[in-house]
């Protein structure tokens, strides 16, 4: 069996799913809280936490749309498209990892630490390994 057909990727890349999915609802119900998660200072002026309750948000919506997009992929798609969907969420890692690190240096490794992985699992599933 090619490692690409291997329960133990597809599975994980669900589990990727399902954690996104959890990541983006903590951040829609409690943006505050993520924002201290990911190392950054919460604002201390009512204006700029404002902006924090608008914002983060967003993110987690994105978060929660990627996830779902990946467990439906994980349920119902192939394991190419699923290697390409879990290629996407690294992309968006990378790029939140970059938003953070202009926000304060060192905190981008929240972001970009488990890249590797990713990537690895995307290109598992790809088929790189076989």
């Amino acid at each position: 069996m090619p490692l690409s057909d291997s329960p133990y990727l597809v599975n994980s890349a669900g589990v990727l799913g399902h954690l996104l999915i959890a990541g983006g609802f903590a951040a829609i119900i409690s943006p505050r809280s993520v924002i201290g998660a990911f190392g950054l200072t919460t604002p201390s002026t009512p204006e700029s936490q404002r902006l924090i309750d608008v914002l983060v948000p967003l993110y987690g919506f994105r978060e929660l749309s990627m996830g779902i997009s990946t467990v439906a992929v994980w349920r119902y798609g192939n394991i190419r498209t699923l290697g390409w969907t879990t290629m996407a969420v690294v992309v968006t890692a990378l790029g939140d990892g970059w938003v953070a690190r202009k926000q304060r240096k060192g905190v981008e490794w929240v972001h970009w630490g488990l890249t590797p992985i990713m990537v690895g699992l995307g290109a598992g599933l790809l088929g790189y390994f076989d």
